[in-house]
C-alpha cells in the first residue's frame, strides 16, 4: 500500500465556475438594495406589523441567507449552488439595507453614512468577484477536484459532448504534469473511462431564454462595430469628463464665493453646499473629480486619434477612482440619489472591458464548458 508521508493536505480548493456564482450574487446583492429602495421611495416607506410588531424586511434578509446557506449543505447539485447566490445576494442585500438602525441608538434607517457603507460593501464585492474572475494557472489537485465535480453530469445523464471534451482536456494535463502517483492513477482511470464506449454524451440541452440571449448577444456584437462602440466610450467618458470638471469649477467659484463673503448658493446643489461646510472633505471631493475628469478627456483624446490601448487604460483608472472615491462621498451627500450615476459609471466601465476584450485582447479557448442552471 502507498504511504502518504507528507500528510493530509488542508489548501483551499476554489469551487470550480466560482467567478459565475460571484457574478449572481453580485446581480442579485445590488438589484435587491436598489429594488428595496426604489419600492420604499415610491409607496412611502410603509411597515408591515401592527402596534406592537414590525416586521422589518431584515428578517426576509436572514431567512434568504438561511436558505442561502442550507441549499450546498443538503444538495450536491449544481443548481444548488445557482440557488444558493440567488438567495445570498438578495438576503444579504435586505440585510445591509438596514445598517442604518443597527449602527445608531435611535434605529436611524436614514442614517446618512449608511448609504456610503452599502456602497463600499458593494465595491467590495466587486472586487472580490474581479479578483477571482482573473485568470490563473489551476494545479494538478485543482484540477481534479473540477473532474471529479464534472463527473457528476454522468450520474445526471447530462454529460454532453463539450463537457465530456472538458474532462478529457483536464485529465491529459494531469497525466502531462503531475508527479503525484495518486493524482496520476485517478487521472489515468478517469481518462480511459472518459474516452471508453461506456460514455455516451447527451445531446446538449440549452434553455430557450439562453438561446435568445445569445442571439441578442450575437446580434448586439455584429451591430455595435469597433467604431460604433469606440463613439459611445467617447460620448460616455466626454460626459464623465464634462461633468467632473463642471462640478470642479462650481465648486472653486462656490469657495472663492464664500471667502469673497459672496451668496452663490443658487448656483450649487445642496448637497455641494453641505460638503463645503466641511473643508477636508471639500478638498477631496475637488481634487478627485477634477482628476477623474482630466482622466476621462485624456481618454476620449486617445480614443479619437486611435491610441485605443492608452485609451483603455485612463478609462479605467478614471472611473475606477470615480466608483471607488469620489461616489463615496457622493452618496453620504446623496444618499441613494447617487445611484443612477454610479450605475451609469458601472455600465461605461462595462463598456472599456468590453471593448478590450472584444479588439484588443486575443481570445483563448475555454477549457470550461458552459454552466447549466
Amino acid at each position: 500500500m502507498p504511504s502518504n508521508p507528507s500528510g493530509p493536505i488542508r489548501t483551499a480548493v476554489r469551487q470550480d465556475k466560482a467567478e459565475r456564482y460571484m457574478l449572481i450574487t453580485l446581480l442579485s446583492f445590488g438589484g435587491s438594495v436598489v429594488l428595496i429602495r426604489l419600492f420604499l421611495e415610491l409607496t412611502g416607506y410603509p411597515q408591515l406589523g401592527n402596534s406592537e410588531l414590525h416586521i422589518a424586511h431584515v428578517i426576509w434578509g436572514g431567512l434568504f441567507l438561511f436558505v442561502a446557506t442550507l441549499l450546498p449543505l443538503i444538495f450536491a447539485n449544481h443548481w444548488a449552488l445557482v440557488w444558493s447566490s440567488i438567495a445570498g445576494g438578495i438576503g444579504f442585500g435586505l440585510f445591509i439595507d438596514e445598517i442604518g438602525k443597527f449602527l445608531t441608538q435611535s434605529n436611524d434607517y436614514f442614517y446618512p453614512p449608511a448609504a456610503p457603507i452599502i456602497y463600499t460593501l458593494f465595491l467590495i464585492t466587486v472586487l472580490v468577484y474581479i479578483h477571482i474572475k482573473r485568470p490563473r494557472e489551476a494545479t494538478d489537485r485543482e484540477e481534479l477536484y473540477r473532474v471529479l465535480r464534472g463527473l457528476t453530469e454522468l450520474l445526471d445523464h447530462d454529460l454532453d459532448a463539450t463537457e465530456q471534451a472538458a474532462i478529457r482536456k483536464r485529465t491529459e494535463h494531469i497525466l502531462a504534469t503531475s508527479k503525484d502517483p495518486q493524482l496520476v492513477g485517478l487521472a489515468t482511470a478517469i481518462n480511459e473511462f472518459i474516452n471508453s464506449e461506456l460514455v455516451e454524451p447527451a445531446p446538449e440541452r440549452k434553455p430557450r431564454w439562453e438561446l435568445k440571449i445569445r442571439g441578442w448577444v450575437r446580434k448586439i456584437e455584429a451591430f455595435i462595430s469597433r467604431e460604433k462602440l469606440r463613439r459611445l466610450l467617447v460620448v460616455g467618458l466626454g460626459w464623465v469628463g464634462i461633468y467632473s470638471i463642471i462640478k470642479l469649477v462650481t465648486l472653486g467659484v462656490f469657495t472663492s464665493a464664500v471667502f469673497s463673503g459672496i451668496d452663490f448658493t443658487p448656483m450649487v446643489q445642496p448637497a455641494d453646499i453641505d460638503i463645503a461646510n466641511q473643508p477636508l472633505w471639500f478638498a477631496v471631493r475637488l481634487a478627485v473629480q477634477g482628476l477623474v475628469g482630466m482622466l476621462s478627456m485624456v481618454a476620449v483624446f486617445m480614443f479619437l486619434i486611435k491610441r485605443d490601448r492608452t485609451a483603455v487604460t485612463l478609462a479605467i483608472l478614471g472611473l475606477t477612482i470615480s466608483l471607488s472615491v469620489v461616489n463615496i462621498l457622493i452618496f453620504y451627500l446623496d444618499q441613494f440619489s447617487a445611484s443612477i450615476g454610479a450605475i451609469a459609471e458601472f455600465i461605461l466601465l462595462f463598456g472599456v472591458f468590453e471593448y478590450r476584450r472584444r479588439f484588443l485582447i486575443t481570445p483563448r479557448t475555454p477549457i470550461d464548458p458552459p454552466v447549466k442552471l
